[in-house]
């Protein structure tokens, strides 16, 4: 364990000297992260008054950008074709960001944009500390001194290397200059930390100043943090890579969650469990959630409750199911589902690619399936092979866009991608079951280990089983073969599809597909069909496949 450095409780807090952050700024297609989209990223590292890095991608929206947006940004269709899609590129943003507060101009906008991609994509939000430039400068520059507080009038105001444009990056380097100015006028008045600067424009509350000393003694490593109340009962639960830095700002004015400020006035201690990785954290808080529910979390974690498409066995249909099942007598299953309104519309579609439009086997509950090649076709699309399935949709998506039905087509594109995204789901979920001890290795510059070493982690059944870090001159098999030798009590809770943990499978598979990452051990076989092609990108391909020849 690398030595920490103990602050007094005086000293609580980040110095703005050392605090690292990233100042982002987006374009998108519109206003609304629910139906709009992003088009451009543009972020700026910058600690104590130095640039590090810059981050700059355009972003395909999937759909056309208004003309309005268009005129403004600058950013046409044209600009973003062959652009990476939001899934690629925010995993790559948030590498960027790794522990680094954000900064945005009004920074409610752009991030409930990257807040409302990541959950759409499945990924990870994580919850990091956000500055806000324009509720600062309203505190700081007063309507006397400027007329507005918008972007480009601060930036003249404070004399920005840089003119706002509309542009990401651009707006990003502006916004650092409007923000070097507000921390030289907040430094007299005592704003010396990340958490003062973040709370300027706010006051902690009472029970939160009163509370403070529970963070006294919470040590700068990975690992859970746990809100007890009197009788020792969990109130709340969460992670961090740095268990300090997070907890303290639960006592600072930055924090403003109704759910946390309800909770406070019951704490009585904070309790933490070190771990050795950000991951072995998250596996230990879903496990602690699912277990303790706290009330004060959003909501418990019920993985048994998850949603699955089965297709049956014989002659039942496909229907819906709360428990996965085995698949050795002829059934199918691809999930969980977000929700279970998921259901009948994916069963539609599979009926309708396979038998027909209009197709319907009411036989039995459910929907009863004739025996034979149907139902066949129906499995494998559902197991291995969607190219059936994609190939109507993507003759359906040309005739309403022929006809200019876009909204039919929007619906049935995204109608389309749920099921991939569940097929891809239990594709995943399957394969990792199925193998009895799984230890793989990646690059990792945890100063733990010096900077540069391996991170090793060791799952059975799709269970986190262990792992450890690795310096680069040590023998990573050696520690590999250690991990193999533990955890085996983790095998006596496996399940089919992962059925009851599948979030911290998901979590892991993460994990098992970053870059860099080397297969150490296995028991078994871990692959997926090569044609099991459930994404996005498949959907595309067979639609262009549709456009009618030259002259036709």
């Amino acid at each position: 364990m690398s030595a920490r450095r103990q602050l007094s409780f005086e000293d609580l807090g980040t110095p703005l000297v050392e605090a690292t952050l990233v100042v982002v700024d987006l374009e998108t297609t519109g206003t609304d992260p629910a139906s709009d989209a992003i088009t451009e990223i543009g972020a700026v590292k910058i600690r104590g008054g130095e640039v590090l890095g810059e981050f700059r991608t355009f972003v395909d929206p999937e759909r056309p950008i208004p003309a309005y947006i268009a005129s403004l940004t600058g950013i046409t269709d044209a600009s973003v074709a062959g652009a990476p899609r939001v899934a690629t590129v925010l995993p790559m943003f948030l590498e960027f960001v790794g522990d680094a507060a954000l900064v945005a101009h009004n920074a409610r906008f752009d991030i409930s944009f990257l807040s409302a991609q990541a959950a759409r994509c499945e990924i990870g939000w994580p919850r990091p500390l956000v500055l806000d430039t324009l509720a600062l400068a309203r505190r700081v520059f007063r309507r006397d001194e400027v007329r507005d507080h918008k972007l480009s009038t601060l930036a003249s105001h404070v004399g920005a290397g840089i003119t706002p444009d509309h542009r990401a990056l651009s707006d990003a380097r502006a916004t650092v200059d409007v923000l070097h100015a507000i921390i030289e006028r907040l430094g007299p008045t005592g704003a010396a930390t990340l958490e003062d600067l973040s709370s300027a424009h706010r006051r902690a509350t009472p029970v939160q100043l009163r509370k403070k000393h529970l963070a006294e003694d919470v040590p700068s490593v990975p690992g859970v943090y746990r809100f007890l109340d009197a009788r020792e009962q969990v109130l709340y639960v969460g992670t961090s890579r740095n268990l300090r830095s997070r907890v303290r700002t639960y006592f600072t004015a930055a924090e403003t969650r109704r759910k946390v400020l309800d909770m406070l006035p019951r704490a009585e201690s904070i309790r933490v469990i070190e771990c050795t990785t950000p991951t072995e954290a998250a596996i230990r808080e879903l496990r602690i959630i699912g277990s303790e529910k706290p009330p004060a979390n959003r909501h418990g974690l019920t993985p048994q409750k998850a949603m699955w498409l089965r297709l049956g066995s014989g002659t039942e249909g496909l229907r819906a199911a709360r428990l996965a099942r085995a698949e050795t007598d002829g059934s199918a299953q691809i999930g969980p589902l977000a929700s279970r309104h998921d259901v009948e519309p994916m069963r539609g579609l599979l009926t309708d690619a396979v038998l027909g439009r209009g197709a319907s086997f009411e036989q039995g509950a459910g929907g009863a399936l004739p025996r034979g090649r149907p139902r066949d076709r129906i499995r494998r699309a559902m197991l291995t092979d969607p190219r059936e399935v994609l190939d109507h949709v993507a003759g359906r998506l040309r005739a309403h866009t022929a006809a200019g039905r876009y909204e039919d087509a929007e619906k049935l594109r995204r109608l389309t991608l749920t099921f991939l995204e569940a097929a891809r789901r239990a594709a995943r979920l399957r394969a990792i079951a199925e193998v009895p001890l799984l230890v793989a290795a990646r690059p990792s510059t945890d100063p733990v280990i010096g900077g540069r070493g391996w991170e090793l982690l060791a799952t059975r059944h799709g269970r986190f089983s262990g792992t450890a870090l690795v310096p680069a001159r040590a023998d990573p098999v050696a520690v590999a073969r250690s991990l193999a030798a533990t955890g085996a009590g983790e095998a006596e809770h496996a399940a089919v599809m992962c059925q009851g943990y599948h979030q911290e499978t998901e979590i892991l598979l993460t994990w098992l597909e970053s870059e860099g990452m080397r297969t150490v051990l296995v028991e078994g076989e871990w692959s997926q069909p090569a044609l099991a092609r459930f994404d996005a990108e498949h959907l595309a391909e067979r639609f262009a496949r549709t456009v009618p020849a030259s002259g036709a």
